[in-house]
């Protein structure tokens, strides 16, 4: 039974891994996104993401998701102490 559960943890943890790492690759680094008040580009302040985005659909305090509707690709916009550092266009 031991055995069992040994391969079953190992499994599990490998099916985490490789979930996580197609999460990864199916998102491809942007330099800028087009809102309806503006273009964010990576350097930008918080406020002005605010301002020219919107309120996050979704993320935390480092990481805002913006959902521009049906057809259109969610972005992840990575900030660090306040400045835009990475988006992410997710498929």
């Amino acid at each position: 039974m031991k055995t069992i559960n040994k391969y079953l943890f190992i499994l599990i943890s490998l099916m985490l891994l490789l979930g996580a790492q197609t999460y990864l690759f199916a998102a491809e680094e942007t330099s800028s996104i087009m809102c309806d008040e503006g273009v964010v580009h990576i350097g930008d302040l918080d406020v002005d993401v605010r301002s020219k985005c919107g309120k996050p659909e979704g993320g935390d305090t480092n990481e805002w998701v913006y959902d521009f509707g049906p057809g259109q690709p969610s972005y992840t916009v990575i900030l660090d102490e306040g400045k835009v550092v990475r988006i992410l266009e997710n498929d």
